[in-house]
């Protein structure tokens, strides 16, 4: 195997690994901290506290994993449709991740009282979250132009539900309740789809060599 391929290969892994790595995190504090509450707090609120620092870090590793992710994407993909895009979109995410850690969300939000840091998370998430629900879209494409009808499929179903979020949180008539409870699922599928996608170029347009 050359390095070159073998570089590939170790960056899709990174991408492999952000997701079952930030989750496992995340996952072990929404059980260990009493306050959070999967239907109702947002994921951001375990960045504050004595045990905040986890969760923080956790966005900054997840991030900075993603972003390898998304080189290896971009070689990986460099003769497909949508190499530079998607996986620009996808490094994109993976640097506001990076963000939303460095910048902690105000432990009560309100438009009159908001802090820096507090602006400055919401400015990160919002364009993290868009970049990589653009980057799905993308990668619809990509997936069509390898003729792998079920991945676009898979990418632009969950394009769809990432913009669903979006309408659902801008819905005032909805529970708020219910609201969250969706778009913590999302946050979920987010992290979800893009180590499925590093796993299924990593092992089918590197080749088996590759697995």
């Amino acid at each position: 195997m050359s390095s070159q391929r073998l570089g590939t290969r170790s960056l899709l892994s990174c991408g492999v690994v952000a997701g079952p790595f930030f989750l496992l995190i995340f996952a072990i504090q929404a059980f260990a901290r009493s306050e959070f509450q999967f239907t109702r707090s947002e994921p951001s609120t375990l960045s504050l506290g004595p045990w905040g620092w986890v969760q923080i870090v956790n966005f900054v590793i997840g991030g900075l994993l993603v972003i390898a992710g998304a080189l290896g994407l971009r070689r990986a993909l460099r003769t497909s449709t949508g190499h530079f895009w998607g996986s620009l979109l996808l490094g994109i995410f993976g640097f506001c991740q990076i963000g939303v850690g460095a910048f902690v969300t105000d432990p009560i939000r309100s438009p009159t009282s908001m802090t820096f840091h507090g602006t400055m998370h919401l400015v990160f998430g919002g364009i993290g979250f868009t970049a990589l629900m653009a980057a799905c879209f993308v990668f619809v494409r990509t997936f069509a132009s390898l003729r792998q009808t079920p991945w676009a499929v898979f990418c632009a179903i969950t394009g769809l539900l990432f913009l669903a979020g979006f309408l659902s949180a801008a819905n005032a008539n909805q529970s708020a309740i219910s609201i969250q409870f969706f778009l913590n699922l999302i946050f979920v599928l987010a992290w979800v789809w893009v180590s499925l996608v590093s796993y299924h170029l990593r092992r089918n347009v590197l080749g088996p060599g590759s697995v």
